[in-house]
């Protein structure tokens, strides 16, 4: 273990990341104070390495835990263990990140002065060429981009140019191209994950400026964004049907929460295509997926919202004639009892992949920036769900918004809830959930709620 230590220290040297290149300095000659906090430190690293899926930053973390676990007295066997279990294979998984490392362009963005570009990784000046044509008077400046865009072709008319058009040139490279009439100055800059782009006319005949510059600092003031070309209709939403293949989830009978939650996902995913929204399923058969896949297929698709569909269900027999109602949670360490209760039994089938200090890590220092707008995400879809069902049946209780620690919401990059569409083992609402109605009122209610989010939050 000492010597991978060493070849890793000399290998990463001049790309430390802050948190291991703080480690390296100060640990050996630290007080015991300084030690426990520094291994702590790293823990919630490890923790963000795993949700970015970086097995190089996940290497670098588990090699120092270890030793900071052994300097510390505690227990290093599960990090020494996850680190062989990383190493096996890690060559291939290097190769295979490289080859999907595959930038997009998320959004364009209006500003007074410039169109601003959200990369969802940050650019390099090899990255952007700038180029220009004179096709009889009619001047054209192209900015090529290294990536893909992420959604249709843009078209923006008397906007800075004459006209700015925004397209897949090739695989790889998505251009920007400025049209007008008069000879201009297209001016590129990167600051992070955005790209800002600006234009600007003159008589004189002076080449076109072709320089990339990269801005070292954040501008105080961020760009005041105006008008978007992603619009309400255009939203991106990941459709997670929970369970399937040989986890069958809640069971009541011949009843399989699996089943009925694949229906109504596919449902919801309809009536959300027919109001102009781009869906995807993380499974739209019968097959198993673990749960952080799940939101990394969200991540990976840079979706707007992750919606998981489950079913709930009593702990014993003795509950199970009164346990009813539709629930809907966003992420949070676990409050209630009924919370723990019901993340705990959504959460059997992957438990296993982390080891407690891992889960523990994920809920305290993970999505914090998301919370909020997953809690309004969830209140939207509960009220509207009750409003739908309730105009099809009577009895429909109301199990409200509540927080939970649902693994399956780990990870997510965008507002996340999980909807449990009422308890299988209960003897009416049961069977209920498997009945064509219940299962449409339930995804056009869910699909008023993501609406109607979507309106309050532009």
């Amino acid at each position: 273990m000492t010597r991978i230590f060493a070849l890793l220290l000399f290998a990463i040297s001049l790309f430390a990341n802050p948190v291991i290149q703080k480690f390296d300095n100060t640990f050996a000659n630290a007080s015991q104070a300084v030690k426990s906090k520094l291994h702590n430190e790293l823990k919630k690293l490890y923790a963000t390495s795993i949700i970015k899926n970086d097995t190089s930053l996940q290497t670098q973390v588990l090699t120092r835990l270890a030793k900071s676990a052994k300097e510390l007295g505690l227990n290093y066997v599960g990090y020494e263990n996850d680190l062989k279990n990383l190493n096996k294979n890690s060559p291939q998984k290097e190769k295979t990140q490289q080859q999907n490392s595959t930038r997009y362009i998320l959004s364009a963005t209006k500003t007074q002065n410039s169109l601003t570009l959200k990369l969802s990784t940050p650019a390099q000046a090899s990255d952007i060429k700038i180029h220009s044509l004179n096709q009889n008077g009619t001047y054209k400046n192209f900015i090529d981009i290294k990536g893909v865009l992420n959604g249709k072709s843009l078209t923006y008319n008397d906007f800075l140019a004459d006209q700015i058009r925004i397209y897949q040139f090739d695989k790889q490279t998505t251009r920007v191209m400025f049209v007008s009439k008069k000879q201009g100055n297209l001016d590129a800059k990167i600051s992070d994950n955005f790209l800002i782009l600006s234009f600007k006319n003159f008589i004189n005949k002076e080449s076109v400026s072709q320089g990339v510059k990269k801005e070292q600092k954040q501008p105080k003031e961020s760009p005041k964004f105006t008008t978007t070309y992603k619009k309400i209709e255009q939203k991106t939403i990941v459709i997670d049907p929970g369970h399937g293949g040989t986890d069958p989830g809640a069971i009541n009978g011949k009843y399989q929460e699996k089943v009925a939650v694949l229906e109504i996902s596919k449902k919801l995913g309809n009536e959300l295509k027919k109001r102009g929204h781009k869906i995807y399923y993380t499974r739209s058969d019968d097959k198993f997926i673990n749960l952080r896949a799940r939101t990394k297929y969200a991540n990976d698709k840079f979706a707007d919202l992750f919606i998981s569909v489950h079913a709930n269900a009593a702990p014993n027999k003795e509950k199970a004639k009164s346990m009813q109602g539709v629930e809907t949670f966003f992420l949070s360490p676990a409050r209630s009892e009924r919370s723990k209760n019901a993340a705990a039994l959504e959460n059997k089938s992957d438990i296993e992949e982390m080891n407690y200090f891992s889960q523990q890590t994920f809920l305290n220092f993970l999505n914090r920036e998301k919370i909020i707008a997953s809690n309004k995400l969830a209140i939207d879809i509960q009220r509207n769900v009750l409003s739908n069902i309730k105009k099809k049946y009577t009895s429909v209780s109301d199990g409200g918004v509540r927080e939970a620690p649902f693994w399956v919401l780990v990870g997510a990059l965008m507002p996340a809830i999980l909807v449990e569409i009422g308890y299988i083992t209960h003897p009416v609402e049961g069977p209920r959930l498997f009945e064509s109605t219940y299962q449409d009122a339930m995804a056009k209610g869910i699909a008023d709620g993501i609406e109607q989010y979507l309106k309050n939050n532009r």
